[in-house]
């Protein structure tokens, strides 16, 4: 332990020992310990939110890169669609061929006359009866492309404003994560100058209020002992644990400097 600290510890100990509970003394060592704790928990509250803020950012970052893959994506199959859909109208129009084709075989059949032309007037009938259920159901695969084709452009508009919005998160849980850094380093600070000033420390402060209780217990119950027994008696009784204390605070005794009391 630092000369310093081991000055006010035991001067704190001796005070402790000798004034009552609420005694400036333990008032002040109570009062350390309790701003020593509210910092840890404000250091450690600090370094939670920006080790949270940086795991959001990589998150969203990876969230981020998935979205813009889906977007590509999005983005190839409308253009697939819409390269379909100009495939179908040209079948479409083929079909549509086909049903003036074999209109103009069934007339042209009707002149040869009623044999050879009945044949030829069946087929044309059969084949314009399959162009146009053929035309119909490009008709209908064309309309449902292009409502895919709408759908993905929705779909492709949604991305966007969610890699908007995840870009602006992004941005956001950065700035968190570098104030989080800021309050630390500052916190850091007041720990070092705080230590350069008062010569404490966290666990110091908590050395010194355990110390100051254990110490204040142990003189109620020499003095509750003293009711009942002798001093010869207790001391006796209570040497090989006084020895080692009485040696200890004689050694810091020993290297003080003549000091006043602080109340």
């Amino acid at each position: 332990m630092p000369q310093n600290d081991r000055r006010r510890f035991l001067r704190l100990l001796r005070r402790t020992a000798k004034g009552a509970p609420g005694s400036a003394a333990s008032r002040n060592a109570s009062e350390e310990n309790a701003f020593w704790r509210a910092y840890e928990q404000a250091s450690t509250r600090a370094q939670e939110a920006s080790d949270a803020a940086r795991q959001i950012s990589a998150t969203i970052a990876r969230h981020g890169t998935q979205i813009d893959l889906l977007a590509d994506r999005t983005r190839a199959a409308a253009g697939r669609a819409q390269d379909l859909r100009a495939v179908f109208a040209r079948i479409s129009e083929v079909f549509e061929r086909l049903n003036i084709v074999a209109l103009n075989a069934g007339l042209e059949g009707a002149r040869l006359g009623e044999a050879a032309g009945r044949a030829v007037g069946l087929v044309s009938d059969e084949v314009r009866t399959h162009a146009a259920r053929g035309g119909a159901s490009v008709h209908e695969l064309t309309a449902s492309l292009g409502e895919i084709a709408e759908e993905l452009k929705s779909l492709h508009v949604a991305l966007d404003s969610s890699r908007e919005a995840t870009s602006s998160i992004a941005e956001q849980s950065a700035r968190a994560a570098n104030s989080s850094s800021e309050a630390e380093r500052s916190l850091k600070e007041i720990e070092a100058r705080i230590r350069a000033t008062t010569g404490s420390d966290p666990a110091t402060a908590r050395a010194i209020a355990e110390a100051s209780e254990h110490a204040r217990a142990l003189a109620t119950a020499i003095g509750t002992l003293s009711e009942h027994v002798s001093q010869e008696v207790w001391v006796e009784a209570l040497r090989p644990t006084l020895e080692p204390l009485v040696g200890f605070l004689g050694d810091g005794a020993a290297g003080e400097t003549s000091e006043p009391d602080e109340e």
